[in-house]
């Protein structure tokens, strides 16, 4: 039965693949040999040594190195929006002069924002914040800013709420009023 497979004979035209003088049988009944040496396809595994992790990769520290910038950086936006939005700013000591026809109003605060408002006789208010370098404002006469009965409101820019003249309305929204008739020539 070898023979018959291995080499075709003369009487049959059929050629045997998989079969050849010098190559291992793949069929396990033909078999000169089988592939394979015998052993498990997978090696064997021998346990690692148990190694020390360094302190720096331990996982609970690097949790709390990651809180502790997160808890830092939180600091530093909460102390930047404190600052920036501080109710510390107030208005104090608005003084109103006229120097060549234009009004100069200056008062004193910390380096921040503010809003000026004109307000007319009948109460109605103006803004005039475009107007504001710093804490002063200049007014040229030829605008149509003032007139003789004008009072001048300042106020913190963050501040909101109807502009009025009244003082305790002024102390809450920690401004100050001025008016042209007050005013140093």
């Amino acid at each position: 039965m070898t023979d018959r497979i291995a080499a075709p004979t003369a009487r049959s035209s059929q050629t045997v693949i998989g079969l050849s003088t010098g190559q291992p049988a793949l069929n396990p009944h033909v078999g000169v040999r089988t592939l394979g040496s015998g052993a498990s396809v997978l090696p064997e595994l021998s346990e690692a040594p148990a190694r020390e992790r360094p302190w720096w990769r331990h996982p609970a520290f690097l949790v709390s190195m990651i809180l502790t910038l997160l808890a830092l950086i939180g600091a530093a936006v909460w102390f930047v929006i404190a600052a920036i939005t501080d109710d510390s700013v107030r208005v104090s000591g608005l003084s109103i002069s006229i120097e060549g026809g234009n009004a100069h109003l200056d008062w004193s605060g910390p380096d921040a924002a503010y809003t000026l408002y004109a307000v007319d006789a009948d109460g109605s208010a103006t803004d005039l914040t475009q107007l504001v370098r710093g804490t002063e404002a200049w007014l040229p006469a030829a605008g149509p800013y003032y007139d003789d009965s004008t009072c001048f409101v300042v106020r913190p820019a963050g501040r909101t709420g109807d502009v009025t003249l009244d003082p305790a309305g002024l102390e809450s929204q920690r401004g100050a009023a001025s008016c042209i008739a007050d005013a140093a020539s």
